[in-house]
């Protein structure tokens, strides 16, 4: 982009973005936000295809260049989440949320933003590049995902409109970086999200003649413990993992021994294979230390969302290109939180990227959280020119 041109972008995205920052709305509820990015893509002339989403779009950019002019040949897709969080925002910008009780906590309007200008600028260069660019605008990628309520990228994946895609990339604000830095690495990005309950049937009896009963309190303060040790002694040190018992409930008094007892909690992995193994081991846990105590134990693992694993390759030309256009390039270390990104990754490689916002000392998810815009049309340009480059490394 000329730096005419690239002012201009900058200057109308950052306009989208406030909008969007004043406009949050949560996971599958994000109508009025719906209509403002169909608005913006009809303007400039960006079509949107029929998939039957209730919130969200998937927009469509066919490449007039060569001889797949016709819009046939392959396909890639960018994506930009779309949904906030209930959380009343406490930033002090200028344009506050008008919707009191939401914020864009975790920077979505910034994401969905750099989608819509990337969206601008590939329509720009259709005459530069063949085949197509679909730029998924995500609802619900916070959802407390259920099988009657899944994540957003499930949503999107389910319509069928993505089928033929190759090669997918996003990019997330992110507050461990200024503007103009990208943290891309190939190999885990986020953490596997997977939830285990357990419920422990003990014997009641009079705290005052424990040996007449079964206590399930000391069975779940065993589980606990051991669950840790899994967690630390089971899977290779190096990879990044947690096991956390989040809720436990027993008991009403303070001289009856429960019947039962109820714990539950989540595991994070960066890597498939330890997802595997911790799940295995804890099931054998509760199952071995339940015998020795003589008591039975119910036990439940939800599999939710996988971890975003980045092809080396593709993370290599979003490192290449985000230099390219002066970007200052840093590692991604893993995390363990959750990321539906993963689910198109499961589908077909791809890479994910992370873009400085800078206000670190504001937490991402919290009430003072907003991104620093300084850089959203580069933000913008890295993503377009990643699409474009995918569909020239394909078609060679």
């Amino acid at each position: 982009m000329t730096d005419t041109t690239a002012t201009a972008l900058q200057q109308q995205l950052a306009a989208y973005y406030t909008w969007f920052h004043q406009h949050p709305e949560p996971a599958y509820q994000e109508f009025e936000t719906t209509v403002h990015i169909r608005q913006i893509l009809d303007e400039q002339g960006i079509a949107v295809l029929d998939s039957g989403l209730p919130t969200g779009a998937i927009a469509s950019i066919k490449g007039t260049a060569g001889p797949t002019a016709s819009g046939a040949g392959h396909v890639v897709a960018i994506r930009g989440d779309i949904d906030a969080l209930p959380i009343t925002e406490d930033t002090g910008v200028t344009h506050p949320s008008l919707n009191v009780g939401y914020l864009h906590g975790c920077g979505h309007d910034y994401n969905l933003t750099v989608a819509l200008g990337a969206a601008i600028i590939l329509n720009q260069r259709r005459a530069d590049f063949a085949g197509e660019v679909k730029v998924i605008f995500q609802p619900a990628e916070e959802v407390a995902a259920t099988k009657e309520t899944p994540t957003g990228a499930v949503s999107v994946l389910n319509t069928g409109a993505l089928d033929d895609v190759e090669a997918f990339f996003g990019t997330h604000d992110t507050n461990l970086g200024e503007p103009g830095s990208a943290l891309i690495s190939a190999g885990p990005d986020s953490g596997a999200v997977d939830k285990f309950r357990i419920t422990i049937h003990g014997r009641g009896t009079h705290a005052a003649r424990p040996q007449g009963g079964a206590n399930p309190i000391r069975v779940a303060a065993a589980i606990i413990e051991g669950i840790q040790s899994i967690a630390g002694q089971d899977v290779d040190p190096v990879h990044p993992r947690v096991v956390t018992v989040t809720n436990i409930e027993a008991g009403n008094t303070w001289n009856v021994v429960p019947d039962t007892a109820f714990l539950q909690g989540t595991a994070r992995t960066a890597y498939p294979e330890d997802r595997t193994v911790i799940k295995t081991r804890v099931e054998a846990l509760v199952q071995g230390i339940s015998t020795a105590f003589g008591v039975n134990s119910d036990f439940a693992w939800e599999y939710g969302s996988p971890s975003v694993v980045n092809d080396a390759d593709w993370a290599q030309l979003a490192a290449d290109i985000a230099q390219e256009l002066g970007f200052e390039v840093q590692p991604s270390a893993p995390s363990l939180g959750g990321e539906d990104f993963s689910y198109y990754l499961a589908q077909a490689p791809g890479a994910f990227i992370h873009l400085g916002v800078g206000n670190a000392d504001r937490p991402m998810h919290g009430p003072t959280f907003f991104a620093n815009t300084d850089a959203i049309a580069e933000g913008a340009d890295l993503l377009a020119t990643l699409a474009e480059r995918a569909l020239h490394r394909l078609d060679a």
